[in-house]
């Protein structure tokens, strides 16, 4: 096969996707993934949605995963510039585990080159990560529970989620109503949550490894009939997920401390879905909101 060798000793393909740098492999599957034969087409759904089964998997275990047959597996490494399935699997299992790093792990490791363009390629790799593992049918499905105004939404984020979940709170609160935003304690969050019926939606956020609190409150909730809805970094979680539904998100950082670029990249998506199916209450709440804001003068002329 011809082509070069890049910094890590793989092969890289003239022609192929592989070639392009800053971007995260399974952002480059979803670019290629409709030009791919149905068979390979598979098997990159397979990395994009459960890049687990590849990281820990056989090129047997792979092809039965999806549905499909071990040369077409390495059919498919090949179309992406890898020499076989072995070097397919160390590229997603080395991406896996960046994601995976620990902040003490993260402070260690020296800073890679210059870090205005270390953080651009980072970033630019996390919201395409995040985007690229985006199932349409799972985020109709998403904003049709957020915008489901017979249903509260409660906002449950992390500790160190708590920015981006107040965000996404502020603009669902703008959307529609009954959006509750649970912070404080433990206790208090609790407290709080006694109020939820069976129906309403529990939002989640959480990131990396998962604050036992959280995950103490969400499963209660869900056993008590909340339907959940899941932000994390990654599949499976500790979270119960049962009857609802779980997105992910890219958090990769060049600092020792979580990126939450895709995950507000991720929020932004749902809100806007939100508004698109219900514009014209939207419009009118805003309408009415920017009046009143207005009327108090509130902002400088």
């Amino acid at each position: 096969m011809a082509g070069r060798r890049d910094s890590t000793g793989r092969r890289v393909v003239a022609g192929t996707l592989a070639a392009v740098t800053g971007r995260s492999l399974q952002s480059r599957v979803v670019e290629i993934s409709e030009s791919l034969p149905g068979s390979q087409r598979q098997v990159a759904d397979l990395l994009v949605h459960d890049p687990q089964a590849v990281v820990f998997g056989t090129v047997s275990s792979v092809a039965e995963s999806a549905g499909t047959s071990t040369p077409t597996v390495i059919r498919f490494a090949a179309r992406l510039g890898f020499d076989g399935f072995t070097a397919l699997r160390d590229a997603v299992r080395e991406e896996v585990s960046q994601q995976l790093r620990s902040a003490v792990d993260r402070i260690r490791q020296p800073a890679r080159g210059r870090l205005l363009e270390a953080a651009l390629e980072v970033e630019r790799a996390n919201v395409e990560r995040t985007f690229a593992a985006v199932d349409g049918e799972r985020v109709a499905r998403v904003t049709a529970l957020l915008a489901d105004t017979a249903r509260r939404v409660w906002v449950l984020p992390s500790s160190q989620t708590m920015g981006v979940g107040s965000h996404i709170a502020d603009d669902l609160g703008l959307s529609r109503p009954r959006v509750v935003l649970l912070n404080g304690s433990e206790f208090r969050i609790r407290t709080v949550l006694a109020a939820m019926e069976p129906g309403d939606v529990l939002f989640s956020l959480d990131i990396q490894r998962h604050e036992g609190w959280l995950v103490r409150v969400q499963r209660d909730a869900v056993r008590r009939g909340a339907v959940p809805v899941a932000l994390t970094d990654r599949l499976p979680c500790s979270l119960d997920l049962t009857g609802g539904e779980a997105l992910t998100f890219g958090c990769d950082t060049t600092s020792p401390f979580d990126s939450q670029v895709g995950l507000l990249a991720l929020g932004n998506l749902l809100v806007s879905g939100v508004v698109e199916r219900l514009r014209p209450s939207v419009q009118a709440r805003v309408e009415t909101l920017e009046a009143t804001w207005l009327d108090a003068g509130l902002f400088e002329p």
